[in-house]
């Protein structure tokens, strides 16, 4: 499921406008916001507790690890996440 949402991210990127916060829900890009409160209050409002992504637009995306993930020290199993 976050793929999808990833996914389509990644081919709408360029033509959003950086630092601005987007909702996207299933393959469908629902909206920009200026903020991160006002696109999560908007994804929870539509889509209470079905999945949905909120993700600010950036030039440069940081890389993010879990060691422990890595490692396998961690499964994410054990949090409840599946692949």
């Amino acid at each position: 499921m976050l793929e999808q949402k990833t996914q389509l991210y990644e081919r709408v990127k360029a033509a959003l406008p950086a630092g601005h916060f987007v909702l996207i829900h299933g393959d469908e890009l629902i909206g920009i916001y200026e903020d991160e409160a006002q696109a999560t209050s908007e994804g929870a409002r539509r889509f209470g507790r079905e999945p949905f992504l909120v993700r600010q637009v950036r030039e440069d995306e940081p890389v993010v690890s879990n060691p422990g993930l890595d490692l396998g020290i961690l499964r994410a199993a054990a949090f409840g996440w599946r692949s």
